[in-house]
């Protein structure tokens, strides 16, 4: 099966999640934050932070208070890697200044205008961006804190993970990231075999899937190599890496979530 068959199926295929997670309530939702966006001041939109060409970041912080520096919320949104935009997280924005934080939610290249390593780029880039301009808008630039949703849960999580090896993207090797606070991810999914049921049916094995049909699916479909962020951590021998660039990650998952249970 050629390539751009295996992108339509799979697009068919997130599709078909989409309608299943509720594609109206989806829809409604982007409105609200639409409307919200036109109503609300107190932000920077927009801003390019050296990745994607496409890709901006909005900034919320209090305008009239930027001396008194505060803790600053990065936010990746999710979508199945091919859908979503910061447009409809304009009122986490605006909760995130009535909290008392300043809040930079960033877009990212989305499939199938670039593979996981643009995408992990941008979000590189957003948190490099934060930590050399967040001070202007009163942040604080050592009190970062990553968070990310599903698909964006999972680029956060390969992003903190690649930069502290050392790994090489897009032909350079990268450098670690400033440190961090914490990260704090929702429903993400860190590793594709945990989701291969087809690997199980076609061998007729219920024993754990290693490098499966969907995580080689997912290899050739995105056009990058080391996908899975726990993949990438079960090559390290133990007592090899104590610090990962951050002293605490939080995991939430919801019982009601469908598609990353």
């Amino acid at each position: 099966m050629k390539l751009t068959n295996l992108t339509t199926v799979f697009v068919i295929l997130l599709c078909a999640l989409m309608v299943n997670a509720g594609i109206l309530d989806h829809l409604d939702a982007l409105k609200n934050n639409i409307i919200n966006n036109f109503k609300t001041g107190n932000k920077k939109t927009d801003i390019s932070f050296g990745g994607s060409l496409t890709s901006k970041l909005d900034v919320y912080y209090q305008e009239n208070d930027t001396s008194n520096l505060k803790p600053v919320v990065i936010y990746i949104h999710g979508g199945a890697w091919f859908y979503g935009d910061k447009i409809k997280f304009t009122k986490m924005g605006d909760l995130l200044v009535e909290e008392g934080f300043v809040g930079v939610i960033s877009n990212y290249i989305l499939f199938p205008f670039g593979n996981f390593d643009k995408m992990f780029n941008d979000v590189y880039k957003t948190v490099e961006w934060t930590y050399k301009n967040i001070k202007k808008y009163g942040g604080d630039p050592n009190r970062i804190i990553l968070s990310g949703h599903s698909a964006g849960a999972h680029l956060v999580a390969l992003t903190t993970i690649k930069s502290t090896l050392r790994m090489e993207n897009l032909n350079q090797n990268l450098s670690p990231l400033p440190r961090l606070e914490k990260l704090v991810l929702f429903s993400g999914p860190y590793d594709f075999d945990n989701y291969d049921n087809i690997t199980k049916l076609l061998t007729n094995s219920e024993e754990e899937v290693d490098h499966g049909f969907v995580e080689r699916l997912a290899t050739v479909l995105f056009r990058s190599k080391n996908i899975g962020p726990t993949d990438i951590l079960k090559k390290i021998g133990d007592g090899q890496l104590t610090d990962l660039g951050f002293p605490k990650v939080n995991f939430y998952y919801s019982k009601e979530d469908n598609i990353v249970p």
